[in-house]
């Protein structure tokens, strides 16, 4: 299994995400991960799609997005030839100020900006790949994070100068 991040183009009308979403239901692939936004072009939007599967799986996936109407265009992004993000807002337990000052210094050590502190927690943001989110979050398990909330991967591929 590999992890797969597919980015299309998609005409912005009601109803696409739903038969986009239902093509992966129909063929039993669970998406990890999944971002919408409007993008450059008027009456478009783009979406991030992750999925995990073997090399065969992601040719059917294009294959079957590639004909869907609304769909203009899809690329495989692949992880060496993509910038990719993910934003994580975490709030973490501080029992104690030596608790409070670890987890300030392990935030500060990943690029995490503190956004709210009270008395018995502390609200980071990260904005990074998401692997080291990943690494972020497990450090953070042993203070007790109270609640985690991630936006989805999103990712743009870049500049090989073949696309003007």
């Amino acid at each position: 299994m590999q992890t797969h991040i597919i980015s299309l183009l998609v005409e912005d009308l009601p109803g696409v995400l739903t038969r986009m979403s239902g093509m992966f239901t129909m063929r039993g692939i669970n998406i990890t991960s999944l971002t919408v936004s409007p993008c450059e072009k008027d009456g478009l939007s783009r979406m991030t799609v992750v999925i995990d599967g073997s090399e065969k799986v992601l040719e059917q996936v294009r294959k079957q997005l590639s004909n869907l109407i609304e769909v203009v265009k899809v690329v495989d992004l692949a992880e060496n030839k993509a910038i990719i993000r993910d934003l994580c807002l975490m709030k973490i337990h501080v029992r104690d100020s030596n608790a409070r000052s670890t987890v300030m210094q392990l935030a500060e050590t990943y690029g995490a900006e503190i956004v709210d502190a009270t008395l018995d927690s502390v609200i980071i943001e990260v904005t990074d790949d998401p692997k080291r989110i990943d690494r972020l979050v497990n450090l953070m398990k042993q203070f007790g994070v109270k609640q985690l909330f991630r936006t989805g991967v999103t990712a743009i591929g870049r500049d090989t100068g073949l696309e003007r």
